[in-house]
């Protein structure tokens, strides 16, 4: 099933390229719209609700919930020339101009504290800090609350992980975003704004030659759980999300690439 994204009309003076480039494409038949996003390693996911935008900027693809204020899926690649220093860049929030209506904004996750939640990113800053679009992944389309303990442990570590593999392979790809409990009232910032905060969050790390390694991590995992015991198998990610993940690759994925990303 195709499927169908919306990106609102930015106020004049505000076009980017690459969201110039969306529009123009999106204002296509859709039989001419069987788009490849470089972002996405084998396709961009399929099943995400019909009314998400989809924003493309020149370091990742997301499709944004805003009913969920929160991405449902985020895409990028992963280089060793796209990873930098960080400790000196701006992590200051930026405003999405032509949709601030639909996310949360800077006040909202000043909120986070008080459920011992951070203001995090999908798409991490330091992944990019080589690259002069750094500063995207400061915009608010990207931001989610993530626990303090999960940001500081096997959150962390991944990402670690993922630049650490990029030293020896030329590039991966990382497929992200959240999952909800439908059993459950689900998490909220105490804010009016209509939101839910993930109750989890999913990664998949691909590389070209078709292997894979995904993971399924909770918002109260403690900071002393290593990535590694969080494996998950992307069917069942599927699953939990109710997402096609790659639509584009015609045979399975070997799901081999966990030894290089420190789990053995």
């Amino acid at each position: 099933m195709k499927q169908e994204f919306h990106i609102r009309r930015i106020q004049a003076g505000r076009w980017t390229p690459m969201l110039v480039l969306a529009a123009m494409l999106l204002a296509l038949p859709a039989e001419a719209q069987n788009l490849r996003i470089v972002h996405c390693l084998y396709g961009c996911p399929e099943g995400a609700p019909a009314a998400n935008q989809l924003l493309l900027r020149p370091i990742y693809a997301l499709s944004y919930n805003s009913q969920h204020k929160s991405a449902d899926w985020v895409a990028y690649r992963v280089t060793a020339e796209t990873v930098g220093i960080a400790s000196s860049l701006s992590r200051n929030a930026r405003t999405d101009d032509y949709m601030e209506e639909q996310t949360l904004d800077n006040s909202d996750f000043s909120s986070a504290a008080e459920l011992d939640m951070v203001h995090a990113h999908y798409a991490p800053l330091v992944n990019f800090a080589g690259t002069p679009y750094w500063d995207d992944v400061n915009f608010l389309s990207n931001a989610v609350a993530r626990s303090a303990s999960l940001s500081q442990g096997a959150w962390y570590g991944l990402n670690w992980a993922v630049r650490n593999l990029v030293n020896r392979e030329a590039e991966v790809y990382v497929l992200t975003g959240p999952l909800y409990d439908q059993d459950q009232p689900g998490i909220r910032l105490p804010i009016d704004k209509p939101h839910r905060i993930p109750d989890g969050f999913y990664k998949l790390v691909v590389t070209p030659q078709g292997e894979a390694a995904g993971f399924r991590f909770s918002q109260d995992t403690s900071a002393g759980i290593h990535h590694c015991n969080l494996r998950a198998s992307i069917a069942e990610l599927e699953a939990a999300t109710g997402l096609r993940f790659f639509p584009g690759r015609n045979r399975p994925l070997s799901e081999t690439l966990y030894s290089s990303l420190g789990c053995f």
